[in-house]
């Protein structure tokens, strides 16, 4: 095993096999293969034996990390929506699909523990008075389970008796979506949920559980309020940036300083095919690899990540990029780097995006996985190795802090032309000369990062007003719309039905850890000490938040 498990306390382990148990197939995934075809069945009878397993040990706990792990899990017990079964059916096709491809064995298994799924969480809401924001959440994700089982179906050599489970699923997960129907929400789209939530009051009924789900679920300090004015006085800081690039850009082009345009000119600029998409991130990644190993955070000799373009089947679940994480507590950990090149998805079209979602995905989740699963800077307790509510901050502020490390990195390479450089950085320049010129490449690089900054911070306030009914869906729209100029369906799409449908407060997640983890380090003056502690926050796993942001603090100052 990559990490000796047998060192850790007993109690741990009975924490680590409880984990298991109610998460199956995030169990799989870790490399525990005994628990492939396997799936939770969130009956009111599992729930309450779950909550009754957790409390029973959260009396044993003696350490800050156990109480915090077993809040965790009792918190994503008690988010008592519909919606998340219908994404963990997804997920787990999905990842068995992803670690193994098609064993039709574990699949058969897998879509009869999902059809008991559905059953389960039918009578739990059948009669139930549901708001009307989490029907929609609800709705939403209907799409995605046809998707996936009709990709099961198509699959080369698949049987007769999976093709029939398939039908079944889909025909039951439609007759459970309909308890959830909307008047008018159709496909879903942006224009047609707006006249949805003008005709019905928009409405999610978290009011009492939101606090819940940021103490124990995400371990936030923070009240909503003080978690919305951190968030407004962010987008006060980065608005006037953003600007001044957008302005830039537009020059350079000869277009309209208007976000939207700028886009254009960016894609329009080199005007790639989607049959060019992926080549061209191969290009870039070789050469900006050993770039960040040099500049931004040591990866270990033993990381395994493999790009691939994401299959068809997936293109609904991953309209953009995402990274997988495999076998953690095996040997070989290993990771995947899903593109998107489908244009009826929502892929990166230039190469300044394509080199922002590289960094995201593969040099913040990826190391992040690769460098903790392998004990790069020391063998872990394992509970920092599990995935759960607790580790969504870490990795998504962490990751979304490499945006920010990777600019400042790349603009270094513009001030210090005197200064030699090596070969590592010059190989990067001479990169961009291709694409058009360090200059202009820094200036597009700096438009995604800047972009994305504004998107997460009107998350957090989004997520904040949504959640405890200050502001309804379409007023914060109009609002955030007004603050930023930012597009209001783009901002509808990055909030409610991804980030909402999985857990409250998990839209604040990427702001407010990426922008403590900058505070720390803004403090360390310099460069190469800058990598270490690089390194060192995306090697020590998934702390609880408080945890973590202890560890960094304490690493800093020994480093200063």
């Amino acid at each position: 095993m990559g990490h000796d498990v047998v060192k850790a306390d007993p109690l741990d382990l009975e924490i680590l096999e409880t984990y298991k148990e109610l998460n199956p197939s995030a169990a799989f995934l870790l490399g525990f293969n005994q628990y492939a075809g396997k799936l939770f069945i969130p009956s009111s009878e599992n729930i309450q034996g779950g909550l009754r397993r957790i409390r029973e040990l959260r009396k044993r706990a003696q350490t800050e990390l156990q109480e915090k792990i077993l809040d965790a899990l009792e918190a994503a017990l008690l988010f008592d929506e519909p919606q998340p079964i219908l994404d963990d059916i997804v997920g787990t096709i999905f990842s068995h699909l992803a670690k193994e491809g098609v064993n039709e064995g574990h699949l058969l298994s897998l879509l009869s523990y999902s059809s008991k799924a559905i059953d389960a969480t039918r009578a739990r809401f059948e009669g139930r008075e549901v708001p009307t924001g989490v029907k929609a959440l609800c709705l939403y994700r209907l799409s995605g389970i046809i998707e996936i089982l009709d990709a099961v179906k198509a699959t080369d050599k698949v049987g007769e008796e999976l093709k029939g489970e398939c039908d079944g699923l889909k025909a039951k997960a439609t007759e459970f979506v309909k308890l959830f129907e909307l008047d008018g929400f159709g496909e879903g789209t942006f224009e047609e949920v707006e006249s949805v939530f003008r005709r019905y009051v928009f409405e999610l009924g978290r009011k009492d559980f939101y606090g819940v789900a940021l103490v124990k679920g995400l371990d936030y300090v923070e009240t909503p309020e003080e978690l919305e004015r951190k968030a407004i006085s962010w987008i006060d800081e980065e608005l006037p940036r953003f600007r001044g690039v957008v302005g830039k850009l537009a020059k350079r082009y000869g277009c309209p300083a208007e976000t939207e345009e700028v886009e254009k000119g960016m894609n329009g600029r080199l005007d790639l095919k989607p049959s060019e998409l992926l080549k061209v991130t191969r290009t870039i990644r070789n050469v900006v690899q050993r770039f960040a190993d040099l500049d931004i955070v040591r990866i270990n000799p033993k990381y395994k990540t493999k790009l691939i373009e994401t299959p068809s089947y997936l293109t609904g679940v991953i309209p953009t990029g995402a990274a997988q994480f495999f076998d953690t507590f095996t040997r070989r950990p290993f990771q995947l780097f899903f593109q998107t090149t489908d244009p009826k998805r929502d892929p990166d079209k230039s190469v300044s995006t394509l080199l922002n979602l590289l960094v995201h995905e593969e040099y913040g989740h990826c190391v992040h996985h690769s460098n903790s699963a392998l004990g790069f800077m020391g063998e872990l307790n394992p509970l920092y190795l599990i995935p759960g509510l607790l580790s969504v901050p870490i990795t998504e502020g962490l990751s979304f802090n490499r945006e920010r490390e990777f600019l400042e990195a790349v603009r270094r390479l513009e001030t210090t032309k005197k200064k030699r450089l090596a070969n590592a950085e010059s190989d990067y320049v001479e990169l961009m000369k291709k694409y058009g010129g360090l200059e202009l490449m820094n200036l597009e690089v700096e438009f995604a990062v800047r972009k994305w900054r504004l998107v997460r911070f009107l998350r957090v306030v989004g997520d904040v007003r949504l959640n405890t009914g200050k502001q309804g869906l379409l007023e914060f729209l109009d609002w955030a719309h007004e603050y930023t100029g930012v597009q209001r369906s783009n901002i509808y799409f990055q909030l409610f039905p991804a980030h909402e449908g999985i857990f409250p407060g998990y839209a604040t997640a990427y702001a407010v850890v990426g922008q403590e983890i900058m505070s720390i380090e803004k403090k360390i003056k310099d460069e190469k000490k800058r990598v270490r502690f690089s390194t060192y926050l995306c090697s020590i796993g998934y702390p609880p938040r408080s945890a973590y942001r202890k560890m960094l603090s304490s690493y800093a100052k020994k480093l200063r």
